[in-house]
């Protein structure tokens, strides 16, 4: 049998280029958002074809995710983030001299499955340069959401001064910069690699049912393909009914992660008193009421408080459907992955819904039906009552 440290490579990249690495990837996945109205208008795109700009990109990460923590393992944190760039730069020159959709399209999903790498290589490196409990997972967290925010400001600044092209010019330029510092920057020694006493100290949770499981499982995948009305429907509805152009889509979006983060801890404060089940039944409550009442605003500030209802509403039950799976599955590699797998899936599934929906009846129909099924998932979620494992 292998010797484990040839299985798993105990380098990593410095704390300050891992930190750079998920800022500017993550920047590179929500500078798009705020272009998505203009890139729809220049390339003649449907609705629907506008949902598969995101769709198509979230399945080019989906479709990594697995392929990047087996290449992490076999060369390492360093040559991995320069496969990523690589990849990353690849995508983003394509899709900025993109002619038509059948050109986008494939750029998005390879510009998706370098984000994935990227973001393997600088997590896994958190994990190994700072070890201690939480600190990577924060890191990762706070550089990831700064990275989105930063993202939507240029994206709507280059897409309304210098056209959409230029959202993915600066992709190129940013992830030709990370390719040059993952070359040039030495990988250094992991602090602590992980061990399997350290693992097997994780307590085990009962086995729960599989309906548990799978209610859980469910509740994630919602979750993120109610982020299609963030990713999407927001920016088609502020072009569409508000006639925003790309600078004020971006803004309108920012708001919404700004709400994100700010309500981040306390909702994980919430969650930790009253437990996950309870939250995640909160949270479809507070997005199905934002998005049945968004709507009905008829005019800008109408609009801020159901999108500020549904943004803690998403805060809510993604941190408590995660947590929920999590428990139900023993808090092993298993449950990481079914988290991660229902994340991507419905990431994929929910931008290419939402611009059909919007195609065959209206911007405003995502914000009907999705608000409609998180009532169904509140109702569903007080009936059952009992989702969270006993103990």
């Amino acid at each position: 049998m292998r010797n484990p440290a040839h299985v798993i490579p105990s380098d990593a990249l410095p704390p300050r280029l891992s930190l750079l690495v998920l800022f500017f990837a993550y920047w590179c996945v929500d500078i798009v958002s705020p272009a998505l109205p203009t890139i729809q208008g220049s390339l003649g795109m449907s609705s629907t074809g506008a949902g598969l700009v995101f769709s198509i990109f979230f399945a080019g990460r989906l479709l990594t995710n697995l392929p990047a923590a087996w290449l992490v393992e076999q060369i390492g944190s360093k040559w991995t983030a320069a496969v990523g760039a690589t990849a990353l730069l690849l995508g983003s020159l394509l899709a900025s001299g993109a002619a038509s959709q059948a050109t986008l399209l494939p750029a998005r999903g390879i510009q998706g499955a370098g984000v994935a790498i990227l973001a393997t290589s600088g997590l896994l490196s958190l994990l190994r340069a700072r070890p201690e409990g939480g600190s990577a997972m924060t890191a990762f967290n706070v550089a990831s959401g700064l990275g989105g925010s930063f993202g939507l400001l240029g994206g709507g600044f280059l897409a309304g001064e210098l056209g959409w092209r230029a959202v993915f010019w600066l992709s190129s330029l940013v992830s030709g910069l990370l390719l040059a510092c993952t070359l040039f920057t030495r990988a250094q020694q992991a602090r602590a690699a992980p061990s399997l006493v350290e693992l097997e100290n994780i307590p085990e949770l009962p086995h729960p049912s599989r309906l548990a499981m799978a209610s859980a499982v469910g509740a994630n995948l919602l979750v993120f393909i109610n982020y299609a009305i963030w990713i999407v429907s927001l920016p088609l509805l502020g072009a569409v009914k508000f006639g925003f152009n790309a600078g004020q889509v971006g803004l309108m979006l920012l708001f919404v992660n700004i709400v994100h983060l700010v309500c981040a801890i306390p909702v994980g404060q919430v969650i930790k008193r009253a437990g996950p089940a309870q939250s995640l039944a909160v949270g479809f409550g507070m997005v199905g009421l934002g998005l049945l009442l968004a709507p009905f605003a008829n005019s800008v500030p109408l609009l801020i408080v159901p999108m500020a209802l549904y943004s803690i509403g998403q805060v809510a039950g993604n941190s408590s459907a995660g947590d929920l799976v999590l428990r139900l599955g023993g808090g092993g590699g298993r449950a990481v992955g079914a988290v991660r797998l229902s994340s991507d899936v419905g990431l994929v599934v929910g931008p290419a819904a939402a611009g059909a929906l919007a195609d065959s009846a209206g911007v405003q129909a995502p914000f009907v039906v999705l608000g409609a099924v998180a009532m169904a998932a509140l109702i569903a979620c007080m009936t059952r009552g009992n989702a969270r494992p006993s103990r």
